[in-house]
Order: C-alpha cells, then sequence, then structure tokens
C-alpha cells in the first residue's frame, strides 16, 4: 500500500486489543478445559524466525487415523515490535488477471529489500472463461477472476458485497494501518446523474446480467446447475456494473455465458473520467465486433447496462453530464461507515471460523472435495485450509492446513478437514487466537514467507501439480506501521 506511516494508530490498535483481552481474561472466573485438538494429536515440528518480524510454526499430526500421513498445521504471527512490518492486500498486477499468489506477492515492490515478508492467498472468487473474440497475449491465462465478496485495495473497491435477507452482508476483514479486524460487511452502490435522477449500481468488475457465487441483491436469482453447467450462476435481466480502471481484462461483451440469456443483451456502455464526466455513451458492449478490445482507459472509468440498466445509462448518461458514483462501505457488526480511503484494504468470505475465542455457533460444517481414505471404501475431507486472524496480543496471524508434498505426482498433495474442523483446531488455546476468517482454500492454499513457498499445489494441469490462480493476496510487508525493538 501506499498510504503514509501511521504507526501510533498501529500500536495502539495493538496495545488496546491486548489491554482488552488481558482485563476479560482477568476479570473471568476460571474455567476447567478439556484436551484442545492441537494437545491431543498434533507435534510441534518446527519454529523458523530466519524472516525478521516473522514467526512461522510448524505442527504434523501424530497420529493421522484414516490417513496415509499427517497434515500440516501451519501458523505465522506477524510482529510489528520486532520489525517494521504490517499487513496488507494486494490484487497483484491488476484486477480480473488470473495470477498466482507467488506472482501476486513478487509484484508488490520491484525493491527486494521491500519485498513482502510473508503471505498467502485472499478471499473467494469464480474462474471466468473469456470471450472467444477477447484477444490476450500469448502467455496470458484465458480467464478472468470475479471476487465473491467484498474487495478493496487501496480503498478502490473491486467488488460488492454478497446479498443477505437480514442485510447484514457477508464476513470480511478489514484491513487498515497494518492491522486486521473482521466483521461482516454490506456495501450500497448508487449512481446519481447531473439531471437529478439516481439509480442502483449492481456490482463491479463483472459480467452485467450474470454474477458468479452469490446474489448481489434481493433481484437476482439462481440458475439451476443442470442449465448453467456451473455452481452458484445468478441472473439479473436489469442491471448496471461498474469498471475501474485497474481492471485489466477486456470489458464483458454479450453472449460470454449461452446458459444464461440475460447477458446476451448487447446494452448500453458509458465512459467517464476521472471528474466523472461523460466522454462517451454508445448502445452495445465492449465495442461489438470481434476485433475489438475495449479496456477502461487510465483514471477512468466504464459503465455497462442491461435491460433497464440499459434504458436508465440510455436516458441519463449523456455526453457531456456527469454520472457520481457512490459507495459505502459499512460494518453492520458495529453499525458505522468504513471511508474508502487509501489505507483500507479489504478481503471477504462467508465465514468467520473464530469469534472471540469460539468457533460461531452458526459456522456450518462443509467440505466441498473429499478423497479416498487409507482404509478401502472410505473417504475423507481434503479440503485444504487457510486463514486470516489476529492473537491475544493483537498481532496479525496467517493459517494454513494442508497435506504433505507426496513423493510422486500420482496421488494429490492436497488433505485438509471440513470447515468446523478446522475452525476447532484453531480455537487451541495454545494458538492464542481470538478472531480468524476462512479464506479460500483448496487448490488456491498457498503459504509464503520470503519467496519461499511451504504449502504444496494441489491443481494438476497437463499432469503437473500447480498452484492455483487466486483473485488477490494477503501479505506482510515492509511498512513504517511497525517498531523496532529497543
Amino acid at each position: 500500500m501506499t498510504t503514509p506511516p501511521r504507526p501510533a494508530l498501529a500500536v495502539a490498535a495493538a496495545l488496546v486489543a491486548a489491554l482488552a483481552l488481558t482485563t476479560s481474561a482477568t476479570a473471568s472466573p476460571a474455567v476447567e478445559k478439556g484436551t484442545s485438538p492441537l494437545a491431543a494429536n498434533w507435534i510441534k515440528k518446527d519454529v523458523d524466525r530466519t524472516v525478521p518480524g516473522v514467526t512461522r510454526t510448524t505442527w504434523i499430526e501424530d497420529e493421522p487415523d484414516n490417513r496415509t500421513a499427517g497434515r500440516v498445521l501451519q501458523i505465522v504471527e506477524i510482529d510489528p515490535n520486532t520489525a517494521p512490518v504490517g499487513l496488507a492486500s494486494t490484487i497483484g498486477t491488476a484486477d480480473g488477471l488470473a495470477e498466482t499468489t507467488a506472482e501476486q506477492l513478487a509484484g508488490v515492490s520491484s525493491v527486494p529489500a521491500r519485498h513482502p515478508v510473508a503471505g498467502v492467498n485472499g478471499g473467494l472468487f469464480k474462474s471466468e472463461r473469456k470471450h472467444p473474440s477477447h484477444v490476450l497475449p500469448a502467455d496470458a491465462e484465458p480467464t478472468t477472476l470475479q471476487h465473491v465478496g467484498v474487495s478493496v485495495t487501496d480503498g478502490v473497491l473491486h467488488s460488492s458485497s454478497c446479498w443477505r435477507r437480514d442485510g447484514k452482508g457477508t464476513s470480511g476483514a478489514v484491513i487498515q494501518y497494518g492491522v486486521p479486524y473482521i466483521t461482516t460487511l454490506r456495501t450500497d452502490l448508487r449512481l446519481a446523474s447531473s439531471d437529478g435522477a439516481t439509480e442502483r449500481l449492481d456490482d463491479i468488475n463483472r459480467d452485467p446480467g450474470r454474477a458468479r457465487g452469490c446474489a448481489r441483491d434481493g433481484e437476482d436469482r439462481l440458475v439451476p446447475e443442470d442449465v448453467s453447467k456451473q455452481r452458484g450462476v445468478y441472473t439479473d435481466p436489469d442491471e448496471i456494473v461498474l469498471f475501474t480502471d485497474d481492471y485489466r481484462f477486456p470489458i464483458p461483451k454479450p453472449g460470454l455465458d449461452p446458459t444464461v440469456a440475460t447477458e446476451d443483451d448487447p446494452g448500453f456502455e458509458v465512459v467517464l473520467d476521472s471528474t466523472d464526466k461523460v466522454t462517451a455513451a454508445h448502445e452495445g458492449r465492449g465495442g461489438g465486433g470481434a476485433a475489438a478490445q475495449v479496456k477502461v482507459p487510465a483514471g477512468g472509468r466504464i459503465l455497462q447496462g442491461v435491460g433497464q440498466g440499459a434504458a436508465w445509462l440510455r436516458t441519463h448518461a449523456t455526453p457531456g453530464s456527469t454520472l457520481t458514483v457512490g459507495q459505502k462501505l459499512t460494518d453492520t457488526r458495529l453499525d458505522r461507515e468504513i471511508p474508502l480511503d487509501p489505507s483500507v484494504d479489504v478481503v471477504g468470505s462467508f465465514h468467520q471460523v473464530l469469534r472471540d475465542g469460539d468457533v460461531p455457533v452458526e459456522l456450518p460444517d462443509t467440505c466441498n472435495q473429499s478423497g479416498p481414505g487409507k482404509e478401502p471404501g472410505t473417504e475423507n475431507c481434503t479440503d485444504s485450509r487457510v486463514a486470516l486472524g489476529t492473537d491475544v496480543h493483537g498481532r496479525p496471524v496467517l493459517a494454513t492446513l494442508t497435506g504433505q508434498v507426496q513423493a510422486t505426482n500420482t496421488t494429490t498433495h492436497e488433505d485438509g478437514a471440513t470447515l468446523r474442523t478446522f475452525a476447532e483446531l484453531l480455537g487451541s488455546e495454545e494458538l492464542g487466537l481470538i478472531d480468524a476468517l476462512n479464506l479460500d482454500g483448496g487448490g488456491s492454499a498457498t503459504l509464503m514467507t520470503g519467496t519461499r513457498t511451504h504449502t504444496p499445489p494441489t491443481d494438476r494441469v497437463n499432469g503437473v501439480y500447480v498452484h492455483r490462480h487466486v483473485a488477490d493476496s494477503v501479505y506482510a510487508g515492509i511498512s513504517g506501521y511497525g517498531m523496532y525493538a529497543r
């Protein structure tokens, strides 16, 4: 991040968190606890402090039960009191482009001394294939990535919140001045034209008429999986979607998905400059012909509308007029607005796995992938897991649960746990975690310190295991937020 240093705020936040936790612990009566999941079946194998400000502790499962090998739990503590480090997030080269966590972290700074000291993959996302007529560089991945839930880097919003009937939005981690805070978040997006008209803005940086992963409002309808051939496709025939200038993938054209008719609408397209002035307004989206490759101009933004959204833009977005984009981010847990200034990053999720030291009652016990166990006819949950949290000292913590690296490529390296099992393991008192947010897992699971990757790849492409491309990453980087130890 490029925000000016604010060390006092970071230190104050950590001290307040530690004081509150200490006071709470002192005032509470002693409660007898049973053996934690960690103490019951895990062995501490290694404590690595070779990277300043970073402590990576590796635990190995002692008795793997039905598994052929014990799983690996890695806990990374970020300590701004021992080195000038602070937490942030990155979308890599540009929003929408497919990159691995290693590639995203390598692009944070061209100066080796300022390379991130630790990092993991970030929030939830969906991979989208490119339009047949989109032309990309020969070495580029032919997919774009769509965030699921709120995503913000340096105050720039890249995705709206998921919709919930209670209006609270979905879980996320607000990272500000190097410190994460886990809560529930809701976005409210509006357009206001210079003629006085206002309209809802549905989302940011994705195909109008077709959302992935979750509904964005009450008008979105789930497409049956036997029709879409994909999980979690939502459709809405009347939408307006904004594209930011750090979205470097060609903007959508009609006809991306033959199973979803709502996004076939040629629609209407509007170009805004840095002052919100309408510099162009025309029929069609993405340039029309197969040869057209439209990208957002530097410093500007583009709006695409379909159905009634296109009709509103035709009427109110005339060249020379202005369209003000209103973006409000609300922390619904504390009922407060979070100003979207350059100090703010956000990574989104569906689930908070620890809240005030406990596993939330409402946390589901989900497992998306399973595989054969050691005994014939049995299966294990193989979802690798990743989490971002804070500990009793107010320090940021990164965590991963994966399998061990296998000897050959004949079997997957992946081996994880159900969501609740992962949460219960993180809740072990030995780790001292207070809050934790589940990040994208499975093939996305990546943990790095310095330039070393400590998690095995689990996506197999052309017979070779690789780490998955991700939409964003969370990292601890050199900053002015920390303090050197005296």
